[in-house]
């Protein structure tokens, strides 16, 4: 009875251990995007990005792009990562270990505006309100930005 309790004990530590768990890196994050004089940016390009230092030694960064409704808005959806049980235990230790090297451990997010003159760069800190309300010199939309491209 005691060998059979063991072996299915290590079988659920075996599975704990290789299963990918899910958790979140970013909150859904809705941004509005004005320019310095408080005009709504429309059709603007924003630029969100994210990846978790403690589960992984590069971050995994991806990244989203979207633009600003009429109303000067836009959201991204809540960003999740998945890592099996044994990375979750041991890279947050190795990630602490490597933060002289690396500088960096837990989630990053951060979501960028960027114009032809400015960039407005919003970071995610855990525990924290997210900040809201991109400022940016000037509304800048795709086509702004082709058209600078092709002169």
């Amino acid at each position: 009875m005691k060998k059979k309790l063991l072996i299915i004990a290590l079988c659920i530590v075996i599975a704990a251990a290789i299963y990918p768990f899910e958790s979140m890196v970013v909150p859904r994050w809705k941004v509005k995007v004005v320019d310095v004089n408080g005009k709504v940016c429309d059709n603007m390009p924003v630029t969100e990005m994210w990846g978790h230092y403690s589960l992984f030694l590069d971050g995994r960064h991806q990244s989203a792009d979207l633009n600003s409704n009429r109303d000067g808005f836009v959201e991204f959806p809540e960003r999740r990562v998945r890592a099996i049980g044994i990375r979750r235990l041991i890279m947050p230790v190795v990630t602490q270990i490597l933060t002289i090297a690396h500088g960096s451990t837990g989630a990053d997010g951060a979501v960028a505006t960027s114009g032809l003159i400015d960039v407005a760069w919003l970071s995610y800190k855990e525990d924290l309100p997210l900040p809201d309300i991109a400022r940016v010199k000037k509304c800048i939309t795709k086509a702004d930005l082709r058209s600078n491209e092709t002169q």
